[in-house]
């Protein structure tokens, strides 16, 4: 039973006055205790930390408890530096961003009561603070635990997130219950179960995105000419817009999918692995639309929301789901025609992004098939197949073998000691398969 942790973002009627000279305080202690470790062999040890350096939180104007974070946030450092092998030569330095407070069931510095937000502050202890959360934080304090909290400014608001934990049971279900999810620029998301499917165009997506770079262009030719502090102003007020739009984008086409998901009784979500695809050749335009597709964020969203739906998401190898057909396999560049996706082998025909869920979809379930007891899922494993006839990649088996593999959606070749690599198998894989095996 995976344990889950979700952060929530609260706006809270402190003052902001009050709010900075604590979060001045909290960095004062940090860096003289880190001053602290560092003289004294960079310890890490929280225990020794707290023999040496707790006066000096105390002395910053910190409360005991506060003073505890503070060394253990200090100590956390040098260790997860000494963990990643870094060469310490200077103390750690820490700047104004956040305080760390402790939460829990028993609210030593931060507890949410009926009256308002208590939080303590280096002015001492603040009750009924009001404050604004988002729709589910009833939800989140009756069912979850909670955790500890962060005091953070940004401009003139200050902000509280909460961290919230919770133990979610793992959804099983048969080996097809596999939702094939294919993204895009122009469909956002598609997603499918085999049965039903779920489809989200970008075409107003697209077009903010266009209008948003032709204000920015319009308005950078326009400083560069006349150097005004008013241009300057308002490019500092866009900055950001495009990407808090976008976000806003991929928070709803994930909740859907996660949605969709869930209706169809699919425990798995299957998606395609597009790291490296920024590096390819493309077109200006082309290339000037993938830099802005904001794919690794929709991935990161569906994945945490999948989690508190105790779904698992797994990725495949994204080779041909667009080119191939997933009725008969056959893969080839002139199947497609933008959205419209005809088959020239079988003449299947259906929309271009639903017949590439599809295949994601059916890789998805060979992964859990073959996989499903072995271990995790692998994007680039290695599978010997046995060759009865020892043919080393000729001959009718080899070729029987290799049809097998294609009527299967696996990206296979032959090569010395008939290994077959598939970008949807795992790396626990048995080191020899018979063919029989295979077919099933």
């Amino acid at each position: 039973m995976p344990e889950i942790t979700r952060i929530v973002k609260l706006k809270i009627g402190l003052p902001l006055d009050t709010a900075r000279k604590t979060i001045s305080a909290w960095t004062v202690a940090c860096n003289t205790v880190s001053q602290i470790a560092f003289e004294n062999g960079c310890l890490s040890n929280a225990v020794r930390l707290h023999a040496l350096g707790y006066g000096a939180a105390r002395a910053a104007g910190l409360s005991a408890q506060v003073a505890q974070s503070c060394i253990r946030h200090v100590a956390s450092k040098y260790a997860a530096a000494r963990s990643n092998k870094h060469v310490i030569t200077a103390p750690a330095q820490f700047r104004a961003q956040a305080v760390i407070l402790q939460g829990g069931s028993r609210g030593r510095d931060v507890a949410l009561r009926a009256s308002g937000l208590s939080v303590w502050t280096i002015a001492g202890r603040l009750k009924a603070v009001p404050f604004a959360g988002p729709p589910d934080l009833a939800d989140k304090l009756a069912n979850w635990t909670f955790g500890d909290g962060r005091l953070i400014v940004a401009g003139k608001n200050v902000f509280l997130t909460l961290s919230f934990k919770k133990d979610v049971e793992d959804r099983i279900g048969p080996n097809d219950a596999v939702i094939g999810v294919d993204r895009g620029i122009n469909v956002l998301a598609c997603a499918t179960d085999g049965k039903r499917h779920w489809m989200r165009k970008g075409g107003h997506t697209k077009h903010m995105r266009n209008r948003y770079l032709s204000i920015r262009s319009s308005l950078q030719r326009r400083k560069a000419e006349r150097r005004t502090r008013s241009v300057a102003k308002v490019l500092k007020r866009l900055s950001g817009r495009e990407a808090r739009f976008m976000k806003a984008v991929n928070h709803e086409v994930s909740k859907s999918i996660v949605s969709f998901a869930d209706r169809a009784g699919c425990p798995v979500i299957a998606i395609e692995e597009l790291d490296g695809i920024r590096g390819q050749r493309l077109r200006k335009k082309v290339r000037r639309e993938v830099q802005k597709w904001a794919y690794g964020q929709l991935a990161f969203f569906i994945r945490y929301k999948a989690e508190t739906h105790g779904m698992t998401v797994i990725e495949v190898d994204p080779k041909g789901t667009s080119k191939g057909c997933s009725r008969c396999g056959h893969t080839e560049s002139a199947n497609r025609n933008r959205h419209e996706f005809k088959c020239r082998g079988c003449g299947h025909r259906l929309h271009s992004d639903l017949n590439a869920a599809h295949n994601i979809r059916l890789r998805g379930i060979l992964a859990r098939q073959v996989l499903g007891q072995d271990g995790e899922p692998s994007c680039s494993p290695q599978v010997r197949l046995y060759d009865p006839a020892g043919n080393r990649g000729r001959g009718r088996t080899s070729r029987l073998l290799k049809q097998t593999a294609h009527d299967m959606g696996l990206s296979c070749f032959m090569h010395r000691g008939d290994y077959c690599q598939s970008q949807t198998r795992a790396s626990a894989l048995p080191r020899k398969t018979s063919h029989a095996a295979f077919q099933r």
